[in-house]
């Protein structure tokens, strides 16, 4: 952690260091008094221009090599790491959002300006251009650089090898397209009529709509996105119900008949309903437990478990496993439903919870809940 902040640190000395040079650049070559042929001069327009260019390509290459990296990481799953699971992939959507707007930016960009260039020849030798390339260029190296290094740190920290392999292979190739193709466009022939820019645009551009479709395969759809959170919600919902049955149990020393009996003005407590239906969940009281005094302890006992029953109508699957990975050969204990593999009253629910406690189907899923009596406090 300590060698990426001080790669971030000294990216951002370079970066305001060549932000300060290009402004005094700038300025002296697009005050007329500093250049006196007009033909030649550099325009307000060139340079912003130019500085779109480097923005949306750093940008765009970034978020393409974090969503390859999600790809890998998804493809080739490390137990030392699914203790949380951000279910929203929120970091995967960031980088659609960004490389969806930036990168049609960056080649729209591109376009204009080898058109100009192709009217106005003498723009091939600005040196804003030429200054603006090489810093992007630069810039560039350095993220690729502190991404390797990234990936490095993590290797060495016990990451598998074939992920680190995939990983520093993505930079490499992306690595190697950016140079190559900058290496071309800084000696290109612009009088000369060639296909070489489709070609290299048509091909990254369909690199990028692969990453694309593949991360919307792994982020859902919108719909599915709102499916996914709203049955977040009913674990959460229910999760809540099961401490207040718990509460409720330790003052009344029985389980509630209903879960009306769970509302409670004075601690501002209201039952959840459904987000959808604004329904009640279900819920059923499966076995009240047997009550004792111990005249040894002067306490009173439980000399059987209380069981109930929580209920809701989810609208996706939720399948893991005790390794938070994908639902696999999942232990099944004779006279439960397969989804409920432990019945302890608590476990709780959380975004990013990566227990199979909470594994549900499409439609209503009935989750058993034990308070077994070692969790009485007795009185």
């Amino acid at each position: 952690m300590g060698m990426v902040v001080i790669i971030i640190a000294l990216l951002g000395i370079l970066f305001l260091s060549a932000v300060m040079g290009g402004v005094y650049f700038i300025y002296s070559l697009i005050n007329p008094k500093n250049n006196m042929n007009g033909d030649t001069k550099a325009k307000a327009l060139d340079v912003f221009i130019y500085l779109g260019i480097g923005i949306s390509l750093v940008v765009s290459v970034y978020n393409l090599l974090q969503i390859l990296f999600t790809a890998i990481e998804r493809k080739f799953v490390d137990v030392l790491n699914s203790s949380y699971v951000d279910i929203y992939n929120s970091d995967v959507r960031m980088a659609v959002a960004l490389l969806v707007v930036m990168y049609p930016l960056y080649v729209f960009l591109s376009w204009y300006v080898a058109k100009d260039i192709a009217k106005f020849l003498y723009k091939r030798d600005l040196i804003i251009r030429k200054i603006m390339i090489y810093i992007t260029i630069f810039v560039t190296v350095c993220s690729l650089i502190g991404t390797l290094v990234s990936i490095i740190y993590t290797y060495l920290g016990g990451e598998l090898s074939v992920r680190f392999a995939y990983k520093a292979a993505s930079v490499f190739v992306v690595s190697l397209g950016v140079f190559g193709y900058y290496f071309y466009s800084v000696r290109r022939d612009y009088s000369i009529k060639t296909f070489i820019p489709v070609i290299s645009t048509i091909v990254a551009t369909v690199v990028v709509i692969a990453s694309l479709v593949w991360s919307i395969s792994i982020v859902g759809t919108p719909s599915q996105m709102r499916a996914k959170r709203l049955d977040s919600t009913r674990l959460s919902d229910i999760s809540s119900l099961q401490q207040q049955v718990l509460s409720r149990f330790q003052t009344t020393d029985k389980l509630p008949l209903t879960v009306d009996e769970l509302n409670d003005v004075f601690q501002g407590y209201a039952v959840p309903v459904d987000p959808v239906t604004k329904e009640v969940y279900g819920y059923k009281v499966v076995e009240q437990p047997v009550m004792r005094f111990n005249y040894t302890t002067n306490k009173k006992e439980m000399a059987t478990n209380a069981v109930f029953e929580l209920c809701a109508t989810f609208e996706t699957v939720r399948k893991v496993n005790s390794n938070g990975a994908g639902y696999k050969n999942v232990p099944v204990i004779p006279g439960f439903a397969s989804t409920d593999i432990s019945y302890s009253v608590s476990n709780y629910y959380y975004e990013g919870d990566q227990t199979p406690f909470w594994n549900h189907e499409v439609g209503e899923t009935c989750f058993k809940r034990i308070i077994s009596p070692d969790m009485y406090y007795g009185k």
